[in-house]
């Protein structure tokens, strides 16, 4: 496995410190966690680019991670915070990344070429986004009430990114 793939697989095992040291009241070795697993979200492509590694297996691992990292996170969060705007955020986001990927899948099938699905601008936005959003509620034991509110207000307009990217993905493939 290189680098890039290797990366990428790491967001997904990083998930269980991240929760294990915020329900153990370390907070700061969970966000610090969490902000390593974030930047793989850019060395992997970085190192792939870099290094000419670049796949379409890597690219699917990269998306894949990308979707169970945030979603097992979204779904910790609704219930150790039990705040309705997480369980919104959560809900709108999972769905549209489980329709995203099939809507991918759907296009891969029809043209062969998965560049035709690769992540946009408008993608790369919406991450950034969720990742700040939830790097902000991770913190938010230890700081005040006003960043755990800015955590849920770039998450739900991450949900709204979200499903505003989800129907461009529509009407570009008149689907």
């Amino acid at each position: 496995m290189n680098l890039p793939n290797l990366l990428s697989v790491s967001r997904v095992f990083l998930i269980i410190p991240i929760i294990i040291f915020f329900e153990y009241h370390l907070y700061s070795l969970s966000i610090l966690t969490f902000t390593f697993a974030a930047i793989t979200d850019y060395l992997d492509g970085y190192f792939a680019r870099k290094n000419n590694l670049g796949s379409d297996l890597g690219a699917l691992l990269d998306l894949l991670a990308d979707k169970i990292f945030v979603s097992i996170l979204l779904i910790w969060m609704t219930f150790t915070f039990r705040d309705s705007s997480i369980l919104i955020s959560s809900i709108l986001i999972i769905s549209r990344e489980i329709s995203i990927s099939y809507l991918r899948l759907f296009i891969i099938s029809k043209s062969k070429d998965i560049k035709e699905v690769s992540a946009d601008f408008l993608g790369k936005f919406k991450t950034a986004f969720q990742m700040v959003g939830l790097g902000f509620i991770l913190i938010s034991p230890l700081t005040p009430d006003l960043i755990f509110n800015i955590g849920l207000f770039l998450l739900l307009s991450s949900a709204a990114i979200s499903w505003y990217s989800f129907i461009r993905y529509l009407n570009k493939w008149n689907v």
